[in-house]
């Protein structure tokens, strides 16, 4: 952020010692009328205007990568909900198995116990 400060800081400079250098009356034709005025004052108006448009693009973008920000923390909310129910799930049948597995080794064991006894 401050590298960025410092750049505009410098260009603010050279776009002013241009705009002093270049101080001559200069006749601007607009769509409906004509002006004349310093070279300097336009050299600014372009460079405020810009630094304005780009701070409005900036601006823009800005707003948009927050959306967007916002819209995947919901998805990813979406998706921790899920695994956590996938997670249960899970657990539950693991829980099933242990218990079936239990019983078939039960029932086994009492199996061979009986044809031991036969």
């Amino acid at each position: 952020m401050e590298k960025g400060f410092i750049l505009s800081l410098v260009f603010a400079a050279i776009v002013g010692i241009f705009a002093l250098k270049n101080s001559d009356k200069v006749l601007i034709d607009l769509f409906f009328t004509k002006l004349e005025m310093s070279q300097a004052i336009v050299i600014f108006i372009s460079a405020l205007l810009g630094a304005v448009i780009a701070a409005v693009l900036g601006w823009v973008k800005t707003i948009k990568l927050k959306k967007d920000i916002k819209e995947l923390n919901k998805r990813v909310e979406a998706i921790e909900t899920e695994k956590n129910k996938l997670s249960n799930l899970l657990e539950a049948k693991e829980e099933i198995i242990m218990q079936k597995t239990e019983k078939n080794i039960e029932d086994l064991s009492q199996n061979s116990e009986t044809d031991n006894n036969n």
